[in-house]
């Protein structure tokens, strides 16, 4: 050691080593976020999102009458994580950025499942079928604005039968974009209505509930 810096690194390794207590056991790699050390895909994502806070409970998706791949699309789709245009092109992936529905405005989640002239009409057969319980939705929201004043302050039944209508509808215009993108076949909003109705009875078949106003 030749200089008092050096000296002082001295010291602060001497105070730090004090602690350690040296075994002859073998070195074993431990994962701090389990109690028992063992990596798991849960805690990490748990701890990956650590002191962050999302006001969003996804209870009214999880807790709906519909199958599980709509819950796990409606829930792509209240984050915005769908792979439309706009996503496509921030991760610089060729795509074509105009909505395959209407071809007027860039293909966004927002604009493709709510505001589009064609999801329009295709919410509008779904507010005559339902008895306007689900309604064509406001052009000045976005998705997590939507669902939630759309299920905002019903009863837990009411809200289960909305939410899962909600995601029916939402999930066939999805599959209406992508036979455009990759079938290269169009249906028009009767038949994707048509298609919304033939799902609900076959839910409503196999597992009961769904019972519209």
């Amino acid at each position: 050691m030749e200089t008092v810096e050096q000296m002082a690194d001295f010291v602060k390794l001497w105070d730090s080593v004090q602690a350690v207590q040296l075994t002859t056991k073998p070195d074993r790699i431990a994962w701090r976020w389990t109690a028992d050390g063992v990596y798991t895909a849960k805690s990490a994502y748990n701890a990956q999102f650590m002191g962050s806070y999302n006001y969003f409970s996804g209870n009214s998706i999880w807790k709906a009458e519909a199958e599980g791949k709509h819950k796990f699309f409606a829930w792509l789709l209240v984050q915005c994580k769908l792979l439309t245009a706009d996503k496509l092109m921030a991760r610089q992936w060729p795509c074509n950025p105009m909505c395959s529905l209407c071809n007027q405005e860039q293909k966004t989640a927002g604009h493709m499942i709510l505001h589009c002239s064609f999801a329009k009409l295709v919410w509008q057969k779904m507010g005559t079928w339902t008895q306007q319980l689900v309604r064509a939705p406001d052009d000045s929201l976005e998705i997590i604005d939507w669902w939630e004043k759309e299920l905002a302050y019903l009863p837990a039944k009411k809200r289960r039968l909305k939410a899962a209508l909600l995601m029916y509808c939402a999930w066939n215009i999805w599959k209406e974009r992508n036979r455009r993108v990759f079938d290269q076949v169009q249906k028009t909003p009767a038949e994707v209505m048509q298609e919304i109705k033939a799902e609900v009875n076959t839910r409503k078949m196999a597992c009961g509930g769904l019972e519209l106003p």
